[in-house]
């Protein structure tokens, strides 16, 4: 009785003695053997079924082995052939190799030589299907990281269009809304001058926030995701070793870095600090 653990083995041959001698000799535990004398039916029986080893006659009337080496190829990648002949050559062996087969044994069969075979054909299949599965494993890791990575980018491009329009909608409605009510305030001759000054004082805070964040958003436009991080960073005082730590690269791609806001900012030409610079007036970025 086969079962499902058991290694299955397919013997071709023409001649029915040459099939059962076969078949006592491979046959033992965990190892299941079926043969069939006609060539014709080979195809079916390997897409009905996934056999381990063909042990496969090379000549044979009906159809030659050498014609059937390449069906089962074809059909069952996996599976190991072992051709076997009474007419053995070196043309033919060689040519059988070049097709596929995993090994060639001559008539009359020395037993300790064909299990042998059959062990290394058994191996090298039990290593091919594990590199297979491990390999397959691999990929399905590798798409399904770049299908996470592409969502964390898209995800990544909404917050910041959605940070941007939040923005340019807190600009928008202050303008609207808080510097028209400062301003008529400002214009009414009764405010005693000491809260016109406070009024003043307004004024200019809200007109320096609403600035701010039209410069951050001109930030954000020219310079890259790593360096708006980094500007970021120099306009809270960090140094190029905070930095390099804070963000885990090297002081070296800090400094290049910072020389590239330089010249985005127009600043190659400047000695004006680049901290400064991104802390001073809006007006000025």
């Amino acid at each position: 009785m086969t079962t499902e653990k058991d290694i299955l083995v397919l013997i071709v041959d023409d001649d029915p003695r040459i099939c059962d001698i076969l078949q006592k000799m491979i046959s033992r535990p965990g190892i299941s053997v079926k043969t069939t004398s006609n060539p014709l039916q080979v195809s079916d029986l390997i897409k009905a079924r996934f056999y381990n080893v063909v042990m496969l006659d090379i000549n044979m009337p009906e159809k030659s082995g050498m014609d059937l080496l390449s069906e089962i190829d074809e059909a069952s990648p996996d599976t190991k052939v072992i051709m076997i002949s009474g007419f053995g050559n070196k043309e033919s062996i060689i040519a059988a190799l070049r097709l596929g087969a995993f090994d060639f044994l001559e008539k009359p069969f020395d037993r300790k030589l064909m299990v042998h075979a059959i062990k290394r054909a058994l191996e090298t299949q039990k290593v091919e299907l594990a590199y297979r599965d491990e390999k397959t494993k691999l990929q399905d890791a590798n798409r399904q990281l770049m299908e996470t990575n592409k969502a964390l980018s898209t995800l990544a491009r909404n917050i910041e269009r959605t940070r941007k329009d939040t923005e340019l909608t807190i600009e928008n409605e202050i303008k609207a809304s808080i510097l028209p009510i400062i301003n008529k305030l400002q214009q009414n001759k009764k405010i005693p001058g000491s809260h016109y000054r406070d009024l003043k004082l307004l004024m200019d805070l809200v007109s320096d926030l609403t600035s701010r964040l039209v410069v951050k958003q001109k930030l954000s436009t020219i310079l890259t995701p790593a360096e708006f991080r980094i500007a970021l960073l120099i306009k809270n005082r960090l140094k190029t070793g905070d930095i390099a730590e804070h963000l885990y690269i090297s002081p070296e791609t800090v400094k290049s870095h910072r020389k590239n806001i330089r010249k985005k900012l127009d600043l190659n030409n400047s000695t004006q600090n680049l901290g400064v610079y991104l802390r001073s007036a809006p007006t000025a970025t």
